[in-house]
């Protein structure tokens, strides 16, 4: 499996060594600090006190996607504000049979094409800005992927998990669970506990609610 990395930050430099690990043929977009310590080294992952969870996992680190062409798979992994500049450039990667999966927090910009009611087909420029990303993604090929784990990034290609090991998966259109096997089963070879959701906007919504409660009392 031919898999591509936008964001090899914490969670997208953890997702992206332990696909590594499965032995996924991986490789990353990156610039700066970030595209060095790649080209150096590969992903690195710690433990939380430290110690190295497993060795140093080599990717194909390039800051142009065009040196990539088509994907298996895209995994988007960057801060929902950098998303819109990010996919501008990943049209190289993206063929007829690619799945893109974002791997992010917040409300994904696919979110309300499913929606019933007042609510359906419902575009928000604060989630989509003037609709840059349902152009880009291919919306039958889109996968929402919900993370329930806290890790770190101590420095550029080294990602420190602190604790939780669990990802689910799910379509954003229509149904991808025979196409999104490989996927699954790919994180669960890398060593997370990985599943498959028939409603991931339920499980996206329960992670925004748990947030909501839980994140306030936090700065207290």
């Amino acid at each position: 499996m031919n898999i591509t990395m936008i964001g090899v930050g914490a969670i997208g430099g953890l997702i992206g060594a332990r696909l590594a690990r499965s032995g996924a043929r991986v490789s990353a977009v990156a610039r700066g600090a970030t595209l060095v310590a790649l080209q150096a080294h590969g992903l690195r992952v710690e433990n939380a006190d430290g110690s190295a969870a497993m060795p140093d996992q080599p990717i194909h680190a390039v800051a142009d996607a065009g040196d990539l062409g088509n994907q298996d798979l895209v995994v988007l992994a960057v801060k929902a504000t950098q998303l819109a500049e990010a996919v501008a450039a990943i049209s190289p990667l993206i063929g007829p049979h690619t799945l893109v999966m974002s791997a992010m927090n917040g409300v994904p910009w696919w979110f309300f094409d499913q929606a019933e009611g007042p609510q359906a087909r419902l575009k928000l420029n604060s989630l989509d800005p003037h609709g840059v990303l349902a152009r880009a993604i291919p919306a039958g090929r889109t996968l929402g992927c919900v993370v329930h784990l806290s890790a770190a990034c101590p420095q550029p290609g080294t990602v420190r998990l602190n604790f939780g090991n669990r990802l689910i998966v799910g379509s954003a259109c229509g149904d991808l669970s025979e196409a999104a096997a490989p996927v699954v089963a790919a994180l669960t070879a890398g060593g997370f506990d990985a599943a498959w959701s028939s409603d991931i906007r339920r499980d996206i919504w329960y992670k925004l609610w748990g947030n909501m409660t839980i994140n306030p009392i936090s700065v207290l």
